[in-house]
């Protein structure tokens, strides 16, 4: 693929190569700003996101090390707490991707030789950045979604501090407008060596219908994906490739040895079918925040929900999980690390060893197009009629009673398929009026 740019931008580019960018934090895991400025506990007064009791997998354990049931190890010489914190909240380390923009906190430490290391399970995610005095934290909680911490990596204290007054200029999907609700955020953008963005051209905020070709730019990308063309491993380090943008030689990378030395990293590579997964788990995980916040404020302003006002909460969130905007692939995907075998492995399975977890990555993303998700804490503290709608329209897609072009990548082997694993693994969804 080859994209051209203007004039203007190849300036505003070289502008930007020799020169730091001081711009707000399109970041993916750093922090929440306070109630002070974003206005939720009145704009959302059925929610309370800064008073309620938080219930996300971090704050769990914290309670578990505070109470003596659990603790930590400090690694000095190497990540300090990051291997022994990953093992405690369940997380594999193979789910590790590398992101070399400056899009995070502690910019100062992140360049293209030194780029961010992510880590995540279905609800938490977890930053480390080299020579950094913290890790920086994102979980979802089921009720408020996304919520942000700040982890120290002091050897002599085990402390985490939720963030309440930074960065939701870009962790609230309206920004500074009104309106918004948290975030889990993924973008993709062009970097220099520096980690610096050198143009806004193309960045952009990605998600399962974005493109791959437009996917993971700012970021280190290992695995093979055949002809299909991204944005990641793309360090600009002389704008005239930009005049004439050819992607194709930093694609199909076994591992990223030739970009950088990975050996502070627990892994070795930034995987790609980690990557697929992560972006439809934060599309779900963020239009579920939105349902949430939106049926909990008016059902405590007027007490009840109509159909109309159900049908428009649930919908977004009923195609997210159905995949009914997901780009097909045009050629098969094969991860660099275990990270495939290990999200399948989890279960849970049908009588036929059949999961919502089995992944296809030849023409899409899963085998079984609907949402794994469907298992998760923030479903299941939705509010009772909101739930219940929900799992209805689950139902009729699976049916066939919901006739809707949305769906229409759905066979009939697909929804039967999809069925028998529901009906084994989580049945009340089926169950009508449930």
């Amino acid at each position: 693929m080859q994209i051209q740019y203007s004039a203007t931008t190849l300036i505003a580019a070289v502008y930007k190569l020799c020169r730091p960018l001081l711009i707000g934090c399109l970041c993916l895991f750093t922090s929440t700003a306070g109630a002070q400025f974003f206005s939720y506990e009145t704009a959302y007064p059925g929610v309370d996101y800064a008073s309620r009791p938080l219930d996300d997998r971090l704050t769990r354990l914290m309670a578990d090390i505070a109470a003596g049931r659990k603790t930590l190890e400090y690694d000095a010489a190497n990540r300090g707490y990051l291997d022994s914190l990953l093992a405690a909240l369940e997380i594999d380390p193979d789910s590790q991707f590398l992101v070399f923009s400056k899009t995070a906190l502690k910019t100062r430490f992140v360049t293209a030789k030194t780029p961010r290391a992510l880590y995540f399970n279905d609800d938490t995610y977890v930053a480390f950045i080299q020579n950094s005095r913290s890790l920086e934290i994102a979980a979802m909680d089921p009720v408020l979604g996304p919520v942000f911490f700040d982890f120290s990596q002091d050897p002599e204290q085990i402390s985490s501090e939720r963030e309440m007054n930074r960065c939701l200029r870009c962790h609230d999907s309206y920004s500074m407008t009104g309106g918004g609700v948290p975030r889990f955020l993924l973008s993709s953008v062009i970097a220099n060596p520096e980690g610096e963005i050198v143009t806004h051209e193309i960045s952009i905020i990605t998600d399962t219908s974005t493109p791959l070709n437009r996917r993971w730019g700012g970021m280190y990308v290992s695995g093979m994906h055949g002809s299909q063309e991204i944005m990641g491993n793309f360090v600009v380090d002389d704008v005239a490739k930009l005049l004439n943008l050819d992607l194709s030689p930093n694609g199909n990378k076994a591992d990223l040895s030739e970009y950088l030395d990975t050996s502070p990293y627990i892994s070795s590579g930034s995987d790609i079918v980690a990557l697929m997964v992560l972006e439809h788990q934060i599309e779900v995980q963020n239009l579920l925040t939105r349902l949430s916040f939106e049926s909990r404020t008016r059902l405590h302003e007027n007490g009840s929900l109509s159909d109309d006002e159900l049908v428009e909460l649930t919908r977004p969130v009923l195609e997210s999980l159905f995949f009914a905007n997901e780009v097909a692939l045009t050629d098969k995907i094969t991860g660099s690390s275990g990270f495939a075998d290990n999200f399948q492995a989890r279960g849970p399975k049908d009588d036929q060893g059949r999961s919502l977890r089995d992944l296809n990555l030849e023409t899409r993303t899963f085998e079984y197009p609907l949402s794994y998700l469907v298992y998760s804490d923030a479903i299941e503290a939705l509010p009772g009629e909101v739930k219940r709608y929900l799992f209805d329209g689950i139902r009729r897609v699976l049916s066939g009673e919901l006739q809707d072009a949305a769906f229409s990548h759905l066979d009939a082997q697909a929804r039967a398929a999809i069925t028998a694993i529901l009906r084994a693994t989580k049945p009340d969804i089926l169950a009508e009026g449930g």
